[in-house]
């Protein structure tokens, strides 16, 4: 009798992408080590490594929060399979943190 394991990882999302926005300076690189979806993400303009965590996925999307540690920006990509095989939908949402200041009233 022959076992059949279904994978629920996101083949069509595997290899490296970018955007192809002139202002995209982010590259993320999808593969399968150990069974297991791995993210890596950088800078590619200044070669500044991202920190990757949350990482879940099912067989059309993947999803994983950014950290750039120089400047503190946390974001959180959703990467969707897109209408050919060497195009893919991103939804990218960060969070700015900053500090305010009082104003005098008056």
């Amino acid at each position: 009798m022959t076992n059949v394991v279904h994978l629920n990882i996101p083949f069509a999302l595997l290899g490296r992408w970018r955007s192809d926005d002139d202002d995209g300076r982010s590259e993320y690189d999808i593969s399968v080590e150990g069974g297991v979806v791995k993210v890596t993400a950088i800078d590619f303009v200044d070669g500044e490594e991202y920190e990757v965590s949350g990482v879940h996925y099912d067989r059309t999307m993947i999803a994983f929060d950014t950290l750039m540690r120089s400047t503190g920006r946390k974001g959180h990509l959703v990467l969707k399979a897109g209408s050919s095989p060497d195009r893919a939908q991103q939804t990218f949402t960060f969070t700015h943190t900053l500090e305010m200041v009082r104003q005098n009233q008056g």
